[in-house]
């Protein structure tokens, strides 16, 4: 999509009260869109583009209004976080966690930590979560350690893919703090950006979601102040737990939405595409093409809509979420296939907008849990349900 100045979004007047859903959709879809090829070139996010997102009040949908958010409930907020997800990666990402990280801020920190949370919403602080290790596994399996001396943690070791590492200033840091491999055996730190013996190394690079500024975090023998843990000793798990719901929630938003801006390449594309004197778009097997996508969009934005609906209730939703994910994986997974060859040859060039919008969507396969492990998640669910 081309850049549309005459559309620009007038965010003053947007500081006090949520953006109207259009305004949203033209700054991600226009200004934010605008903005790709200098994302995709430099891997970085510019200044005043993360400035004009928190402006827009973006970051700060679902924060509650006494800490300077709005306070959506997620139902509300899903057709905002589906709009941003339609446009550029980097954009999707800066609204999931803007409106994700701040729950384990709030419910486990202590008064210094939540008052980073207004920072999050004015765009001031930015907070990375630093869990997933390249060595090891989630929870149990982590190889990071940190050893208590006095009121010093000492903790080693090295994590990778950490999403805007590059520009963080804050990073929820997760380690075990016990040899047991129990699941009281991890905790969490609240680690500033400038903490001697804290490497940051942004070389990593990836085969989509440009501006992310995935980096390796090390540290070996960095000394962490007692004050800066989140939350009790061993309650790290818990941490993660208490808002993974919500970012499965918000992740399978993201796919509803990359999925709907799939499809509509796809249309636009196909009217006006011609061969042999003739739209593909009246040809029987790109109209199939096309039905199959609506259907999956609309399957898949109907179950995330289950999914908040209950998750804003209070349910216990997490063996659906699994369910929910799993469905989103395989479903903007077909979306986007069937968009790229609805395209043919030119959608495997960098001028289609589906070329970036297919590499994109990979990146899904490794947020919040692979597609294996929701596999086995809903598999248990079954098996329980059906053990006499």
């Amino acid at each position: 999509m081309g850049d549309s100045s005459g559309a620009s979004v007038t965010l003053a007047s947007m500081t006090e009260s949520p953006p109207g859903l259009a305004a949203f959709r033209s700054f991600f879809l226009e200004e934010f869109e605008a903005r790709s090829p200098e994302i995709e070139a430099t891997d970085r996010i510019p200044d005043d583009l993360i400035r004009r997102t928190a402006e827009l009040g973006a970051l700060k949908l679902t924060i509650p209004s006494e800490w300077g958010g709005f306070g959506m409930m997620t139902l509300e907020a899903q057709p905002y976080i589906e709009a941003a997800a339609m446009g550029p990666p980097s954009g999707r990402m800066l609204v999931h966690i803007g409106n994700g990280l701040w729950r384990p801020l709030l419910r486990f920190g202590n008064p210094e930590q939540q008052r980073i949370v207004a920072g999050m919403g004015r765009g001031e602080q930015c907070v990375a979560f630093a869990h997933t290790e390249k060595s090891g596994g989630p929870g149990r399996d982590l190889h990071t350690r940190a050893q208590l001396s006095g009121s010093t943690w000492r903790v080693s070791g090295e994590k990778h893919l950490i999403t805007f590492a590059d520009r963080a200033d804050w990073f929820i840091l997760f380690a075990a703090t016990d040899d047991r491999r129990t699941s009281e055996s991890m905790s969490a730190f609240v680690v500033p950006r400038d903490l001697p013996g804290l490497e940051i190394d942004a070389t990593q690079t990836t085969m989509g979601l440009m501006g992310n500024g995935h980096a390796w975090l090390r540290f070996d023998g960095m000394e962490i102040s007692d004050e800066l843990r989140l939350g009790e000793v061993g309650q790290g798990q818990e941490i993660v737990r208490s808002f993974l719901t919500y970012s499965i929630l918000s992740l399978t938003t993201c796919m509803v939405g990359l999925a709907q801006r799939a499809m509509d390449e796809a249309v636009a594309y196909a009217t006006r595409r011609r061969t042999f004197g003739k739209l593909i778009a009246e040809r029987q097997i790109i109209q199939a093409h096309l039905a199959d996508m609506e259907a999956d969009v609309i399957a898949g934005r109907s179950l995330v809509r289950a999914l908040a609906t209950g998750y804003d209730a209070g349910a216990d939703m997490e063996a659906f979420a699994a369910a929910v994910k799993l469905f989103c994986l395989n479903m903007v997974s077909r979306v986007t296939d069937v968009s790229l060859r609805v395209h043919g040859g030119f959608g495997y060039t960098k001028e289609a907008a589906i070329e970036r919008i297919y590499r994109d969507a990979r990146g899904f396969w490794f947020e919040e849990g692979s597609q294996e492990i929701q596999q086995l998640i809903v598999a248990r669910n079954v098996l329980a349900r059906a053990t006499p």
